[in-house]
């Protein structure tokens, strides 16, 4: 059974991606900020991140730098919402530091689960 963390401040987002993705027969560990989301790495060494951008303490895209850092291998999913109206696109910015796939929220939740799906496919482990 692959092992996916949740990285997202969000409790209903988080409820949402919890119950959609144990449906579907995954294990699912949840981290509210993205501090908590490296400590989870390190321990439980998940098969892939899904990551939101925009949180407190620490970002999706410190998070993406870090964890790309530790293994380029890992997949990562980053979603955000936020922020559209900034001249940056953080979701481009994540893509280009090392995240697999990017969603804009709302997800379309048949297209992330069939991202999951090809991600841990084509992973290497």
């Amino acid at each position: 059974m692959a092992r996916i963390l949740v990285i997202e401040d969000d409790s209903p987002v988080q409820a949402l991606f919890k119950e959609l993705l144990e449906g579907e027969g995954y294990s699912v560990s949840l981290a509210d900020n993205g501090r908590e989301g490296l400590f989870q790495i390190y321990e439980q060494k998940p098969d892939l991140i899904i990551t939101d951008i925009m949180m407190p303490e620490m970002d999706g895209i410190e998070v993406i730098q870090a964890i790309h850092k530790l293994d380029k291998n890992l997949p990562i999913i980053a979603i955000s919402g936020g922020m559209r109206d900034l001249p940056i696109n953080f979701l481009t910015h994540a893509k280009k530091l090392g995240a697999f796939r990017v969603f804009e929220k709302p997800v379309v939740l048949s297209e992330i689960l069939c991202a999951i799906r090809e991600l841990l496919l084509s992973s290497p482990d």
